[in-house]
């Protein structure tokens, strides 16, 4: 997941210059004016926003070469001066070589009549790390920055009929210098994922880019140029393409994880569950706006595995590149870009102080090799620290070497919920439980223990209440189960007052809080107990005192306990996504229980507007929030933060399909 930046060298313009395509990033002729003629102007963007049809539709623009971002710039400037537009511009940058933040914001400076966007966008960007990173950014705008060769991030990007993009912008390096840009395949798939009414344009009028393009399905033209370029091209899918587009990537693949077609008629939702995954997916869907009721069984949010004292953002660590080691990845980058906005915008209490992952802790799923990670994952996410190393940064004595987290930290989860919570568009309803879902007249309603609707009718409904999701039938087949886990709260000390960062052994321990430590968790699966046991105690404090030197942690110190039971599954991922009908899809494929290697052409059968996401486990705080956000887009009809084999890792049909292919 480690990627090669952009090298480059400066002119003495003060504009960079590829010193891998040996070619100058803009024109030397006002780049500004380029992009705003070669791009914005050639695909008569202001026009189209305001003369859309529909202004709760989004409009998606894709980029490939993000470059320095000055056309994503540009464009974002359009649309917040635009008046009348559609509701949301999802915009997806595809750049194998990302400029480094430094390089960025010295170029910056060369524009300043964009710097209130660039400052925006230097605060959440990101330099390092293959896969795509989504960029929450004002004015409704998502910026969606896919790092990697840009046919195999297309390649990989779910897109479905309701989510294809409306305009694609070519920027890339010269045909001559970067000829794996300008391919066939890659125009290709750019056909793909358009639809009729789709533009597209670019600098480029070399031959073999009229000729892929052409052979890809465009009708392509030629315009006059900027500056002293003479021409420049624009293009629309063909007309003998419109009726007989390629085969779409939604159907390859295995067929039971495409999702069906929904089209709500309100944007109504309601949440059950205002724990982390609850109250993250109401605020995804808020932003989005979305009418969103979160019901709670509880008095308050936040009040089962949820409501620690502490919780430690860190990022669940894998020895080789696999869908879920990217999917981790990114939930633990996406959430510290979240958290950091939350802070500013809600006060919400998260402390970026850094997180310590002592060797004892990361070998507990087997070994891993300082060699292993520096090859997969950049020194932004984690690096090798010496035990000496490792207690500088603690700022206490600690027993052992380990691996550095800057990016990681620990967040108030009360605090964090009640962020979520507080958007304009969200309603909490505390002090009900829910026991039955029902679909009625193509919409959904919840009933009480007493058999009362508690809610007008909405469009969607996303459970959210961990393992207990098995009470409502349609999640009744899913293997979910309550993990127990017991945290100790322990008095500080002058010497534990040091503690600067979380520490990750055996047990996680907490720099002070209101004069306290939380040390987290005991571990007991099949368990449901919810009593105290002073043996939890007693067991948190001798195993956390092993990974400190000088730190010894007394049964006088215990201030407080708190128990809960996490939510988890027999792989140890979420459950995120669409609920499938669990008899209709066994009847569908009831023959992979006899050959599992048969083949389908019907896809997957679920139900209409009801969601899921549940069983992050000990991982929550970080898979939550990227959780919702993919969650947010599927329901919204949005290009998907996540790729499509990571969609159909989180499936909840993963389960019922694997019981039919191992033939139970």
């Amino acid at each position: 997941m480690k990627l090669e930046n952009a090298s480059v060298s400066w002119l003495d313009s003060g504009l960079p210059y590829s010193n891998q395509f040996d070619d100058v990033y803009f024109s030397r002729d006002d780049e500004m004016a380029e992009s705003q003629h070669v791009f914005l102007e050639a695909n008569n963007l202001l026009q189209r926003w305001q003369t859309s049809s529909d202004s709760t539709q989004a409009f998606t623009l894709a980029e490939i070469g993000f470059g320095s971002g000055l056309n994503f710039l540009l464009v974002w400037k359009l649309w917040r001066n635009c008046d009348q537009r559609p509701q949301q511009l999802n915009y997806l940058g595809f750049e194998k070589h990302p400029l480094r933040f430094s390089d960025l914001e010295r170029l910056y400076r060369q524009w300043p009549t964009l710097r209130p966007l660039s400052e925006q966008l230097l605060a959440m960007y990101p330099d390092h790390s293959a896969g795509c990173h989504r960029l929450c950014l004002p004015e409704n705008v998502y910026l969606n920055l896919y790092y990697g060769d840009a046919y195999e991030q297309l390649r990989k990007w779910h897109r479905s009929a309701n989510c294809l993009v409306d305009c694609w912008f070519l920027d890339g390096f010269s045909p001559r210098q970067n000829p794996e840009l300008w391919a066939t395949r890659l125009f290709e798939l750019i056909a793909e994922h358009s639809h009729a009414a789709s533009t597209l344009s670019t600098y480029s009028v070399a031959g073999s880019v009229r000729n892929h393009l052409t052979a890809a399905g465009f009708d392509v033209a030629k315009r006059p140029g900027h500056s002293r370029k003479r021409h420049m091209l624009v293009a629309t899918p063909s007309v003998a393409k419109k009726g007989n587009s390629s085969k779409p990537a939604e159907n390859r693949g295995a067929p039971w994880f495409h999702y069906p077609k929904f089209t709500p008629r309100r944007r109504t939702a309601i949440v059950i569950g205002a724990g982390l995954a609850g109250c993250s997916t109401a605020f995804s869907l808020a932003q989005r706006g979305w009418q969103v009721t979160v019901i709670e069984q509880a008095e308050s949010p936040a009040s089962a595995a949820s409501g620690n004292r502490q919780l430690a953002l860190r990022c669940r660590i894998y020895r080789s590149y696999s869908p879920l080691s990217e999917f981790f990845l990114h939930c633990f980058l996406f959430a510290q870009r979240q958290f950091k906005m939350l802070r500013r915008d809600q006060g919400v209490r998260w402390h970026a102080s850094g997180v310590i992952q002592l060797v004892s802790a990361m070998h507990r799923r087997g070994e891993f090799s300082d060699s292993e990670l520096r090859d997969l994952y950049p020194e932004q996410v984690i690096f090798a620290i010496s035990q000496i190393e490792a207690s500088e940064r603690a700022g206490v004595a600690l027993t052992e070497s380990g691996f550095y987290l800057p990016s990681g930290g620990w967040v108030e989860p009360h605090s964090l919920c009640q962020g979520y919570l507080s958007h304009p568009n969200i309603r909490l309803q505390t002090s009900t439980s829910i026991n039955r879902i029902e679909y009625r007249e193509k919409e959904w309603v919840v009933a009480d223990d007493d058999g009362d609707f508690v809610s007008a009718p909405v469009a969607v409904v996303v459970i959210a209440n961990s393992y207990a999701a098995t009470q409502f039938a349609q999640a009744a087949e899913l293997p979910l189960q309550g993990v127990r886990g017991q945290v100790t709260v322990i008095s500080a000390c002058p010497r534990s007052h040091a503690l600067k960062v979380v520490v990750c052994g055996e047990r996680t321990v907490f720099p002070a809080q209101c004069n306290a430590h939380s040390i987290s968790a005991s571990y007991a699966p099949n368990d449901g107990s919810t009593q105290l046991r002073e043996e939890d105690d007693l067991s948190n404090l001798k195993v956390a005192a092993r990974s400190f030197a000088q730190l010894k942690f007394r049964r006088s110190q215990i201030s407080d306990a708190r128990v809960s039971l996490r939510g988890n599954t027999s792989d140890f991922i979420p459950v995120v996504g669409m609920l499938p009908d669990a008899p209709a899809m066994q009847k569908k494929y009831a023959r992979l229980a006899r050959n599992a290697k048969t083949q389908f052409a019907a896809t997957g059968s679920y139900y209409s507007g009801l969601y899921i996401n549940v069983a992050h486990a000990s991982n929550g705080l970080a898979s939550c929030p990227l959780s919702s956000e993919y969650l947010a887009s599927l329901i919204n009809h949005e290009p998907s933060p996540l790729s499509k084999e990571m969609m159909d890792c989180l499936n909840p049909a993963r389960f019922l399909i694997n019981r039919l292919k191992q033939q139970r």
